[in-house]
């Protein structure tokens, strides 16, 4: 009850009556990720300042099990509302997020680029080559596409509404699970790239091993260690929320992130762009 209680009031919150229309927000499902039994699709979204909340709701395609929605590691993770609820009869999954629902006070998303939640499916039909995404809107409740911007001006607050224009997508996900496992080691170059603040960070594991992955800058010293541990074989992507070791955000520069898994080491360069 408490979960259907709280996508409530995201609906409330998101037909306040001064909202208008604009059209500088972008929202597109990033690559899919395949690991040995799931497969993790991030949603990502392109920002203006003060993105204060998100509604959505999408449909997906048959032969897939919608598990879980997970936002660690997002863009929005410090939010205080990042709520889903997934209805398997249907295939669709609403996902809401409001950045402050206490008394604390908590800051609108900055404007860039990046995933705000991913979707962890499992594949039940060993045959199924990809994932359709389709953006659909829904009544009683109401839910759509839909990013709500906190606007102030002479001490007079306003709240804007964009509709990101998203149809449907379809994402590849090799010829069909049973070939999910890599052959070879691999570090492909991040995405966004350049980037603000975040981006991701995939690579491919033939087999299980310890894994290290760090960020480096240009006199060679370690800014931050994003993986040390040992990770099962298979395709993974990691998430750089552009902060040092100390949790601090770096400056804007290129900098360059390593893989070390078993004698396979690889380095790529990336751009921080503020």
């Amino acid at each position: 009850m408490k979960r259907f209680t709280i996508i409530s009031a995201i609906a409330v919150v998101l037909v306040i009556p001064a909202l208008v229309f604009g059209a500088a927000s972008k929202f597109a499902p990033g690559q899919a990720v395949l690991a040995e039994k799931t497969v993790t699709v991030p949603l990502e979204i392109a920002n203006q300042d003060g993105l204060t909340a998100v509604d959505m709701v999408l449909r997906y395609s048959e032969g897939v099990t919608l598990k879980e929605v997970t936002f660690a590691g997002t863009r929005v993770e410090y939010f205080d509302l990042k709520l889903s609820h997934i209805d398997a009869a249907k295939r669709e999954v609403i996902v809401g997020l409001i950045n402050q629902a206490t008394a604390t006070r908590k800051p609108e998303l900055s404007a860039g680029e990046g995933p705000i939640a991913n979707l962890v499916f499992a594949v039940d039909n060993p045959s199924v080559t990809s994932i359709t995404l389709e953006a659909i809107t829904t009544k009683s409740p109401d839910h759509s596409l839909t990013f709500v911007y906190r606007e102030s001006a002479n001490g007079v607050t306003t709240f804007r509404k964009e509709q990101p224009e998203f149809g449907q997508v379809s994402l590849a996900l090799g010829a069909g699970s049973g070939s999910s496992l890599p052959k070879e080691y691999a570090l492909e170059q991040n995405y966004p790239n350049p980037f603000n603040p975040t981006t991701n960070i995939a690579f491919a594991l033939p087999t299980a091993g310890r894994v290290e992955v760090a960020v480096f800058n240009v006199l060679g010293q370690q800014v931050n260690s994003l993986v040390s541990e040992d990770l099962p074989a298979g395709n993974h992507t990691i998430v750089w929320d552009g902060r040092n070791s100390q949790g601090e955000s770096v400056a804007s520069g290129i900098y360059f992130y390593r893989i070390v898994a078993g004698d396979f080491s690889q380095t790529k360069k990336m751009m921080m762009l503020k």
